[in-house]
C-alpha cells in the first residue's frame, strides 16, 4: 500500500509539472492556446489531488487488513496442552457411593484448589484442609487429592503442535495455574516433557499468584522480555482471556485444537 501511494504521488506530480510547463511555454510564446492551458493547469491543481485521494481511499477499502505480526505464543496447560478429567477420575475412584457423592458435591469445586495453585502452604497442610471439608470421608478425600495427577495426560496433538510452532521460529511460553505437587509428580513420569519446547514457563506455584490476576501477566512479560503487541495467549477460561487482553496480549479462548489453529492462522501464525 505504501509503495502504491508513492507511485501515484510521483505520477500526479509529473502530470502537474507537465501541465504547468505547457501553460508556461504557451504563455511565453503568446500562443492562442495559452489561456486554455492556464485554465487546464488550475483545474489539474484542484482535481488531480482529489482524484489521487479517491483512488487511495478505494484501494485501502479493497486491500485486506494485514494481520498483526505474532512471534510469541503463550499457552495455558490444563485443558489446552494436558487433559485433566478430575471429575471423571473422582467418579471412578474405588470408594463408597456416599463418599463419592460428598466429594462431587463438596470437594471437586472447592476454592482450596486455588490455594494448591499458589503453593503458599505445604502440600500436607492443604490435604488436611481438604479432609476437614467432610471429615467422615477424610481417607477418601486424601486418596483423591494425593492421586489426582495420575489422570493427567497430554492431548494427542500436544507434542506435534508445539514442535511445529517451534520449528517455524515462534517463541513459546507457559502461563498456567498449577500446583507444585502435581508438577513434581508429572515431571517424574514424563508428562511434562513438552516443556522442552518452551522458551520460558510462568507457573502460579512459583510466583504465588494466579490468573486472572494482572500481576502474573506482568511477571510473564517482564521476566521473558515479551512484547505484548506481538504475542497471543491461548486459554480455556474466559476470565483469563479478559485478563490477557487487559495486559495488552491478544487472546484465543480455547475450545478445541482445530478451532485454536484456525484462530492462530487468522492472526498470521503459520
Amino acid at each position: 500500500m505504501k509503495k502504491i501511494r508513492q507511485i501515484l504521488a510521483i505520477i500526479t506530480i509529473a502530470v502537474l509539472l507537465g501541465v504547468y510547463a505547457i501553460a508556461f511555454i504557451s504563455a511565453f510564446g503568446h500562443s492562442p492556446a495559452a489561456s486554455a492551458w492556464f485554465r487546464a493547469s488550475l483545474a489539474a491543481t484542484i482535481l488531480l489531488p482529489i482524484l489521487l485521494y479517491a483512488i487511495l481511499l478505494v484501494a485501502k477499502i479493497l486491500t485486506p487488513t494485514e494481520p498483526m505480526l505474532i512471534d510469541t505464543v503463550i499457552f495455558d496447560v490444563g485443558g489446552v496442552l494436558l487433559d485433566f478429567p478430575w471429575t471423571k477420575f473422582a467418579m471412578e475412584l474405588d470408594i463408597s457411593e456416599d463418599a463419592r457423592k460428598a466429594i462431587l458435591e463438596k470437594v471437586i469445586d472447592s476454592p482450596l484448589f486455588a490455594e494448591c495453585d499458589l503453593s503458599v502452604e505445604p502440600f500436607e497442610t492443604l490435604v488436611q484442609k481438604f479432609c476437614m471439608i467432610a471429615p467422615e470421608y477424610s481417607a477418601e478425600i486424601r486418596l483423591l487429592i494425593e492421586t489426582m495427577y495420575t489422570c493427567i495426560r497430554p492431548f494427542p496433538y500436544t507434542d506435534e503442535w508445539l514442535r511445529s510452532l517451534k520449528n517455524r521460529g515462534y517463541k513459546l511460553y507457559i502461563l498456567s495455574n498449577w500446583s507444585l505437587h502435581a508438577y513434581e509428580k508429572l515431571s517424574e513420569n514424563g508428562v511434562m516433557d513438552f516443556e522442552r519446547y518452551m522458551d520460558g514457563s510462568t507457573w502460579s506455584f512459583r510466583e504465588h499468584v494466579r490468573k486472572p490476576d494482572q500481576a502474573i501477566f506482568e511477571t510473564l512479560i517482564r521476566k521473558n522480555h515479551i512484547d505484548p503487541a506481538h504475542a497471543v495467549f491461548i486459554d480455556d477460561n474466559e476470565e483469563n482471556i479478559k485478563a490477557s487482553r487487559k495486559a495488552g496480549i491478544a487472546a484465543i479462548l480455547f475450545k478445541d485444537y482445530s478451532d485454536a489453529r484456525k484462530k492462530l492462522i487468522s492472526l498470521g501464525v503459520r
